[in-house]
């Protein structure tokens, strides 16, 4: 009777501790996941844009030397620094917002869309500092914050190949084959991999994961 009460509970503390070594790795597995669906999403969505800061006025241009404007006929009064407010302000010539936060998602995917919605102020900073950078307009200086915050590295990489010479990237046009595959990662990719990593985390299946899983609600 000793025997087996000791068996019991050698198998019971075996299993217990096999359950906590796999909710661990069901947990680290979905935050790798989660990491995944977020690093292909985010890459998904560039063109061929990169490494700076740009947002608040204590933020740097890193792209040395200043990018120059797409568009050099561009000639209207760039916005100005208020040192008392310690913020860019438009000048009377600076044009309306050419389009909104969804026009920023499908441009450069969620990251610029979900700044838009939630800090529109630092993003319209981000954008009257670019067009007092390199007097631009402000779709211009729109599509290059779209594309920075999207992916940074990428946009400054492009930004120093245009310094040697490179032919510029127009960050205002709207490619419909880009607007497609920022709309199909949104909706369906990024969802499937997020479902995928919650499964394999606190699902019973673990890693055995099947479509039926997947798809079973």
């Amino acid at each position: 009777s000793t025997r087996r009460q000791t068996t019991l509970t050698t198998k019971f503390t075996t299993m217990s501790a096999t359950n906590s070594t796999s909710r661990t790795c069901g947990a680290w597995t979905a935050l790798l996941l989660a990491l995944l669906a977020f690093t292909t999403t985010v890459s998904a969505f560039s063109p061929i844009q990169p490494s700076t800061t740009i947002g608040r006025p204590t933020t740097r241009l890193s792209a040395t030397p200043p990018p120059k404007p797409y568009d050099p006929s561009y000639s209207a009064k760039p916005p100005t620094f208020n040192k008392s407010t310690q913020l860019w302000e438009p000048s009377a010539q600076t044009e309306p917002m050419p389009y909104g936060p969804f026009g920023s998602f499908l441009r450069g995917g969620p990251a610029p869309f979900v700044l838009r919605t939630l800090k529109p102020d630092d993003y319209d900073q981000a954008v009257f500092k670019y067009m007092a950078t390199t007097s631009c307009s402000r779709a211009e200086a729109q599509g290059n914050m779209d594309a920075f915050f999207n992916n940074a590295a990428d946009w400054a990489y492009q930004k120093g190949e245009e310094a040697r010479g490179r032919p510029q990237v127009d960050y205002t046009e709207l490619k419909p084959q880009q607007a497609v595959l920022v709309v199909t990662w949104a909706l369906f990719v990024t969802p499937l991999l997020v479902r995928s990593a919650y499964l394999i985390a606190t699902g019973p299946h673990g890693w055995a994961l099947t479509l039926d899983d997947i798809f079973t609600f």
